[in-house]
């Protein structure tokens, strides 16, 4: 149905406006998009093993690949032309790729700052408007015409590309519906309907002045993260059949092409992350998840302490908030590489042969 509705020209369709009755008509834990047998398939693909991690735990140890993945893909589907490697570089080094205009580097760190800040403040964040409008602030900085207006509720009319759909123009009717909407997805029990819902909604409402979808898929993130699901990253959205799915929305108020679109993109996700979850299985590879961690605390242990000290790399661990689950072994692997260094592999740590010479002299001295 939206398929062949999409066959007409958009300048040739009907022109439609905001309908409340979208919203309205949706009971939380009562009406859902997506079906019971999809809602278990995309459980079952999210959480691959039995016994679940501490909550937050999966959002941590992923967190570097979901910087760059989703960083990269929320960005491609607004138009930005950097590739996942230039991302990947922009993202860990700062390097600006050449040739490329300076927003396209903005939108790609403003989704990194994001998602951070979701991760960040897994424990206590929430389908609310304080998280939602900093998720947007954060998104849009240096990006709006009005500063003044990320992370708020815009006052002004606005339009949709390739669609005769015409948003909601009153600022007090978009706060009312607004509102509508924060209720009833907080209490939306099941992550992936919750997460949908976002999705569907917030782009809908055109909540925003800009960055609306790009809100919503950082926001649909948050409840997969906090069930320590398998996030969603987009990498392989199609998006044509993204857009044909929300213009969908917006036209005829029907989820299914944009349902369908999420749920092929979900289970490639989960795949995804499955494969690279179980690589931290092995103590060393859990360490690794924590490389720059290691780095600090080796150099640490060389440059300050003299020495390889247990109790306070732990200490140093809590303070970095890695997870309690991931703590020892975390330690034991940063013990086995400070016992491990000499002058030929000193670099890895930015270290020099003259600092490993400092503790050989110390430690002569002690004895």
């Amino acid at each position: 149905m939206v398929r062949a509705h999409l066959q007409t020209p958009y300048n040739r369709r009907r022109s439609t406006t905001y309908n409340r009755e979208f919203l309205d008509r949706y009971i939380p834990n009562r009406s859902f998009y997506l079906g019971a047998a999809e809602r278990a398939r995309l459980h079952e693909a999210g959480r691959p093993e039995p016994q679940p991690l501490p909550a937050g735990t999966y959002a941590r140890r992923i967190l570097e690949r979901l910087l760059v993945d989703l960083s990269w893909a929320s960005s491609r589907m607004e138009g930005n032309t950097y590739n996942i490697l230039e991302t990947e570089r922009l993202i860990r080094f700062g390097q600006e790729a050449n040739g490329k205009g300076r927003k396209e580097a903005v939108m790609i760190l403003n989704h990194k700052e994001a998602i951070q800040y979701v991760v960040d403040h897994l424990s206590d964040i929430t389908i609310s408007h304080p998280d939602l409008f900093s998720i947007h602030a954060l998104l849009a900085d240096g990006l709006l015409t009005d500063p003044a207006m990320a992370g708020r509720l815009r006052r002004m009319p606005v339009g949709t590309s390739y669609s005769s759909h015409r948003p909601l123009t009153d600022q007090f009717a978009i706060e009312e519906e607004f509102d509508i909407l924060v209720q009833k997805a907080a209490v939306i029990t099941d992550p992936f309907e919750q997460s949908f819902f976002l999705l569907v909604h917030i782009p809908y409402l055109q909540a925003f002045e800009d960055v609306n979808k790009r809100t919503s898929r950082v926001a649909a993130n948050i409840p997969m993260l906090k069930a320590d699901l398998a996030p969603m990253s987009f990498l392989t959205v199609n998006d044509a059949d993204y857009i044909n799915g929300l213009i969908g929305v917006y036209e005829l108020n029907n989820v299914s092409l944009l349902r369908d679109v999420y749920i092929d993109a979900y289970l490639a996700s989960a795949e995804n992350y499955r494969v690279l979850r179980a690589e931290f299985e092995s103590p060393q590879k859990a360490a690794l998840a924590y490389r720059d961690f290691v780095r600090a605390a080796v150099r640490r242990s060389v440059l300050e302490w003299k020495a390889f000290r247990p109790d306070s790399v732990m200490a140093m661990a809590a303070e970095a908030s890695i997870p309690e689950a991931d703590r020892e072994q975390v330690v034991n692997y940063i013990g086995q590489e400070f016992r491990g260094l000499h002058e030929g592999n000193v670099i890895r740590y930015r270290l020099r042969p003259e600092d490993l010479a400092e503790i050989a002299r110390e430690q002569a001295g002690q004895r």
